[in-house]
């Protein structure tokens, strides 16, 4: 009788270790960093299957801004903050004077509006700017600005979902989390971003 209540012990302990081991989706996303898990979490309600595209509630399309000015409004909503139509606007590089054409050009590197969400986050005070990259953690919002081959430039604006030292490229790289036209809506990237280089301005913010 010892024996098989002994056997019964162990073996309700391990299925309990087993089922531990276990996470919800929900768990999963609360242990996720604050910004990602909350952009996680935008994901799966308010913007489960939207597609990407110039924002539109009838559409439900999603550009990269707009998500990313979503995350940051949810965030300080939380922490009774109000996202006021001027925050936006930097968010979202929403700006009339900026003084030049970003697509031929290239953005100005004297203007720090330039950097969208990581200029936003340092001039409201609600977080700080990382300009070294080994320090980028997941969870950080990324700006960046990139030339194409042909000599045009594009913006881009996510978060970073990971990130990784390539010891051959000798530069790290970072998997985002974001509205993107490559994968038609909110996804991790299928690609992994170089955060430096000759043809890129990458801007890197943090909320605390």
């Amino acid at each position: 009788m010892k024996k098989i209540n002994k056997t019964i012990i162990i073996t309700l302990l391990m299925c309990s270790i087993i089922f531990a081991g276990e996470k919800s989706t929900k768990e999963v996303i609360a242990d996720l960093p604050d910004a990602l898990g909350i952009a996680h979490e935008l994901d799966e309600s308010v913007f489960c299957d939207w597609s990407y595209g110039s924002y539109s509630t009838e559409k439900k399309h999603l550009d990269c801004t707009t998500f990313v000015s979503a995350v940051v409004d949810t965030i300080l909503s939380r922490h009774n903050i109000s996202y006021t139509a001027e925050m936006r606007n930097d968010v979202l590089i929403n700006h009339l004077n900026l003084g030049r054409n970003v697509v031929q050009e290239g953005p100005d590197l004297d203007d720090p509006r330039y950097g969208g969400v990581a200029y936003a986050i340092v001039k409201y005070n609600i977080g700080i700017q990382i300009k070294d990259m080994s320090q980028v953690k997941p969870g950080d919002f990324i700006q960046y600005w990139k030339q194409s081959k042909n000599g045009t430039w594009f913006g881009h604006a996510s978060l970073i979902e990971s990130v990784r030292y390539d010891k051959k490229a000798k530069v790290y790289k970072a998997k985002i989390f974001g509205s993107h036209k490559s994968t038609d809506g909110i996804a991790v990237s299928d690609f992994e971003l170089y955060l430096s280089g000759d043809d890129r301005v990458v801007y890197i913010g943090r909320i605390r």
